[in-house]
């Protein structure tokens, strides 16, 4: 018995070999004068002598048929069914096979191949999620809060000092007999008060990503090692082809 990896390497060539079959039987029938048509032409001249003989030769024509319908759908249909028992094996073998993937402590016994094949793709998907997952500033220290909400965390309380500009006198020269006194306003930042600024996030550590993506890699490789195993299944042999070309050349066998 073939195994189930086997008939899906074999599928490919049958169905190639199927695909240029048809297009070559296609090709055929789209030249029927050459293939299928075939002709043979006398001359008899009136008058029996020797001189008439070459020209009865030169008019001859032995055109014969090359094949016939009937002969090309047959060898057509003995490729197709081929093509059509791997298929079938194939088929069969994958309503059997089944694989258990182990993953993390949890077991989920027998999956179909189908649902290997699906699964794989669609975790493979979810990885590209997690590898988008944001992750928290490394400038800053985090610490979890669960009064704050589920996975909030937060960074230690930063003071920052409250500004304003006030218009102060600045006595440039004092005032003399002479002269009155020069004044000049400035402007000088004056702390009025202070922020406190705590900075809150939802996103994810470092660490939390690198150990999710180690987990989908893992179970990555078990859905792989699962199909593998899958893949061994027995294929049953047999298969319709042979009996469904015989029943779709019937009406070419009846001749009248």
């Amino acid at each position: 018995m073939a195994k189930l990896h086997e008939l899906l390497a074999a599928q490919g060539t049958r169905t190639a070999s199927w695909n240029q079959m048809f297009a070559d039987t296609l090709n055929k029938f789209g030249k029927a004068d050459h293939f299928f048509n075939g002709i043979s032409r006398r001359l008899a001249m009136l008058k029996d002598d020797d001189s008439n003989q070459s020209v009865q030769d030169a008019e001859r024509i032995d055109k014969p048929v090359i094949t016939t319908v009937l002969e090309t759908l047959k060898d057509a249909l003995e490729v197709f069914a081929k093509a059509e028992d791997v298929q079938f094996q194939k088929n069969k073998a994958k309503q059997i096979a089944t694989g258990t993937v182990s993953f993390r402590g949890q077991v989920f016994p027998d999956l179909p191949m189908d649902q290997l094949l699906g699964l794989q793709s669609r975790v493979q998907k979810l990885k590209e999620l997690w590898l988008a997952i944001p992750t928290h500033d490394a400038t800053r220290n985090w610490k979890h809060v669960p009064d704050a909400g589920q996975a909030i965390y937060e960074s230690p309380p930063e003071v920052t000092t409250k500004t304003s500009k006030e218009v102060m006198p600045i006595v440039l020269h004092k005032e003399s007999k002479e002269h009155p006194a020069q004044v000049q306003p400035i402007s000088k930042d004056v702390t009025v008060g202070a922020f406190t600024t705590i900075r809150r996030t939802g996103t994810v550590t470092a660490e939390q990503k690198f150990r999710a993506l180690q987990q989908i890699d893992e179970l990555l490789v078990e859905i792989v090692s699962a199909r593998q195993r899958a893949n061994q299944t027995e294929a049953p042999e047999g298969g319709f082809g042979q009996k469904l070309a015989a029943l779709l050349l019937e009406p070419f066998e009846k001749f009248n």
